[in-house]
């Protein structure tokens, strides 16, 4: 079960990068974190631009119930979503909406 905990600790870390820039890392913490991720980079026809394409996820126990964020990350922004999460699917859509009235 994972607990506020000051003094957790790594208790296992995996980190492993391609030559394509691809990537992958797991941890999991004393108090029962876990979590891992992938992506790679993608460079841009000028220097210091391109991109990164991520996503990944993250799991924690509280009071018995296991809590699940699943998330990916790109040039569109961040994006989680989890059954303890609101829905914020429609957002974008909502918003240009609003964008068209101004």
């Amino acid at each position: 079960m994972a607990v506020a905990d000051k003094e957790a600790k790594i208790a296992n870390y995996q980190y492993n990068i391609e030559e394509d820039g691809s990537y992958d890392a797991r941890y999991r913490t004393t108090n029962g974190i876990r979590a891992q991720e992938d992506g790679i980079s993608y460079p841009g026809s000028l220097p210091d631009t391109g991109n990164y394409a991520r996503s990944g996820s993250y799991s924690y126990d509280w009071e018995g119930v296991t809590y699940t964020v699943t998330w990916t990350a790109d040039e569109n922004g961040y994006h989680p979503e989890g059954a303890h999460l609101p829905d914020f699917s429609f957002t974008r859509e909502h918003i240009g909406e609003i964008a068209e009235l101004l």
